[in-house]
């Protein structure tokens, strides 16, 4: 009887780590898709409220700190121009309870104002990110993109 009830709890405890590592993929993965759509609509509010108070994000040599300077960055982008980030291979590797880092490639596509037209992807790169777990739930709390091609014209 007690080597099942022992069995029961061994099993029972298996499981939770297993939940927990899906919460935190799934948590993880919708922040870097709603990173693409918040960043093309130029949505500020949305795009800021992806990254802790304190976070950093650094594109093109370029690094912004916290919520505000994050949002301030997308309001000064709104010129008509298009952009489009596709995210693939999606890699999220949970560290701890409260934190997790991250890995996703990223193609992006840009058009001055009044085109649709392109000539070519405008760079292919990966994002390295840092998750935490807060209050609010799971955001980025350092995001680095990270060129592994650009076009040529």
């Amino acid at each position: 009887m007690t080597r099942r009830i022992m069995l029961t709890i061994a099993m029972w405890l298996a499981f939770i780590p297993a939940s927990h590592a899906e919460d935190v993929y799934r948590d993880c993965i919708n922040l870097v898709t709603d990173y693409a759509i918040y960043r093309d609509s130029f949505n500020a509010d949305g795009f800021s409220n992806l990254f802790t108070e304190n976070a950093s994000l650094t594109v093109g040599g370029q690094t912004w700190v916290g919520r505000a300077e994050i949002g301030k960055r997308i309001e000064g982008l709104k010129n008509g121009s298009s952009i489009r980030h596709l995210m693939s291979t999606i890699r999220i590797t949970p560290v701890d309870a409260d934190n997790a880092t991250g890995i996703s490639y990223a193609t992006i596509y840009s058009a001055p104002a009044g085109s649709n037209t392109v000539e070519g992807f405008a760079l292919i790169g990966e994002y390295h990110d840092v998750f935490v777990r807060t209050a609010e739930g799971w955001r980025i709390q350092q995001r680095e993109l990270h060129t592994a091609f650009t076009y040529n014209r």
